[in-house]
């Protein structure tokens, strides 16, 4: 994203913890991160990757058209891939907004979309018009309101379940046995709401960065 920078900081060298297990993972401020030595001082004898390096090796081959795909992103494609292999992949995940990435069976990154996350919609509302609330999230089972707010809440929240479906019928479509997993930290509003699907946990996105770690093995190599 464009606020941080992540970086993977692994102690494997300092506590010989196996590869297989999920590494610290550190996200940076910005402020600090765009001195990378400066980050270094503060963890000794441990190895630190920035997702930004250019020669970093990903596990998967990217058709993003764009010059480089959002870090966040990298690593969830990252965690699908290393827990799922072999299947088409759907990743939905439910942030500030709410993403969808597309992996195709042969590990190829074919694309995905983005969308507003819940609170963005929320602000839109109140930002954009002259006399609707600004108002906090809220679950609203009801596709039918009562009030201005129970409108807003009706909107959002099924307007979020009704887009979330589409993308996944569709996809679906093309891709009959796709896979489709969930995750972020809205996710867990929309448990029993999405059918078919599955909900990561939430060491999913830890699980991406130490395979990104694993696939650069040889970084280790280096440091000792």
């Amino acid at each position: 994203m464009e606020s941080n920078d992540t970086f993977i900081v692994t102690l494997w060298p300092v506590f010989g913890i196996d590869v297989d297990e999920i590494s610290p993972i550190i996200r940076i401020p910005w402020s600090i991160s765009t001195n990378p030595k400066y980050v270094e001082s503060f963890f000794e004898n441990s190895i630190i990757i920035s997702l930004k390096d250019k020669g970093l090796k990903l596990p998967f081959t990217n058709q993003y058209k764009s010059e480089s795909l959002g870090e966040d992103r990298v690593a969830l494609v990252s965690a699908g891939l290393n827990l799922y292999p072999d299947k088409d992949l759907l990743i939905i995940d439910i942030g500030t907004c709410i993403t969808y990435d597309l992996v195709s069976s042969n590990k190829e990154y074919i694309g995905g979309s983005i969308s507003p996350g819940f609170n963005l919609r929320y602000s839109s509302l109140h930002d954009y018009t002259s006399k609707l609330p600004k108002l906090n999230f809220k679950p609203m089972e009801s596709i039918i309101g009562e009030s201005t707010e129970e409108h807003i809440h009706a909107g959002i929240f099924n307007g979020v379940i009704g887009e979330i479906n589409y993308n996944i019928e569709r996809n679906r479509d093309d891709l009959p046995n796709i896979e489709i997993i969930i995750s972020g930290g809205g996710a867990n509003f929309l448990l029993n709401k999405i059918k078919n699907v599955i909900f990561a946990d939430q060491d999913f996105l830890a699980h991406g960065l130490n395979h990104i770690l694993q696939t650069n093995s040889w970084w280790i190599d280096i440091f000792y």
